[in-house]
């Protein structure tokens, strides 16, 4: 596929708020043709992303919500982008209401001039990203707010989910994508009574209301099995399920 045209996802960091050795905390980098997003920015995913791009040359972060194993990385990029490799550029981040003044309480020295913070307000909204390219976002029961995000590129699209209870506004919101991205907190066990996360089934059901083509599953805590969710949530999906791997790019086609 022409790069002009490439449309992939690749997880950066795919763990829960606690994970397995090795994993880092969520992070998804997506790239659509000549631009690159980063959705979450959990711990462990600035040092992984280095590995395989500049922070300084992603055109947009986009932040799910101020739980910290989905945005506290940016405490790191924040430095970096002062005084490390990024100094003299400026990203564009965008999130929850918040954002900014978490981030400040522990050091707000260069954080004007080194990240534009854009505030996402309401049920749903959109951000610009200019090209081929759409965001859209979208509320879901969590710690509110919490917004899931969509990306188009032309007529394919890939919908991360973040965070969620199970809910009828994502599977609405990711009607028809080509890759769904949601999180496994419990895996192939129940889902704790007031725990506002997905199981395996619950995450099956949800792709299967969006008609969605390809699901991917992540933010699974260890103590359950991530391969045995998969199998679980292809069964009530009826379409091709994994889980989310560090490092491999998935590509949207």
């Amino acid at each position: 596929m022409a790069p002009d045209t490439a449309f992939a996802v690749t997880p950066i960091g795919v763990g829960a708020a606690y994970g397995r050795p090795g994993e880092h905390q969520s992070c998804y980098l997506v790239t659509a043709g000549t631009q690159s997003i980063c959705l979450d920015f959990g711990a462990g995913a600035l040092n992984a992303l280095c590995a395989i791009a500049r922070p300084e040359d992603i055109d947009l972060f986009v932040i799910s919500h101020l739980h910290p194993d989905h945005f506290i990385d940016l405490l790191a990029l924040r430095v970096y982008m002062v005084w490390g490799p990024g100094a003299g550029h400026s990203i564009r981040v965008a999130g929850p209401p918040g954002l900014r003044e978490v981030l400040a309480a522990f050091g707000d020295d260069g954080l004007g001039t080194a990240m534009q913070i854009e505030v996402l307000t309401g049920d749903a909204t959109a951000t610009q990203c200019g090209g081929e390219i759409e965001i859209s976002h979208r509320q879901v029961p969590h710690l509110p707010p919490t917004y899931a995000t969509r990306i188009w590129f032309g007529r394919r699209s890939v919908c991360f989910g973040a965070d969620c209870a199970p809910n009828e506004a994502l599977s609405e919101f990711a009607s028809g994508v080509d890759v769904l991205l949601t999180e496994c907190s419990f895996g192939e066990a129940e889902i704790p009574t007031g725990a506002a996360h997905l199981n395996a089934h619950a995450a099956g059901d949800i792709a299967r209301r969006a008609g969605a083509r390809h699901l991917l599953l992540a933010h699974c805590f260890p103590e359950y099995d991530i391969e045995r969710s998969a199998q679980i949530a292809a069964e009530v999906a009826g379409i091709p399920v994994a889980p989310a791997r560090q490092g491999q790019t998935v590509q949207i086609l």
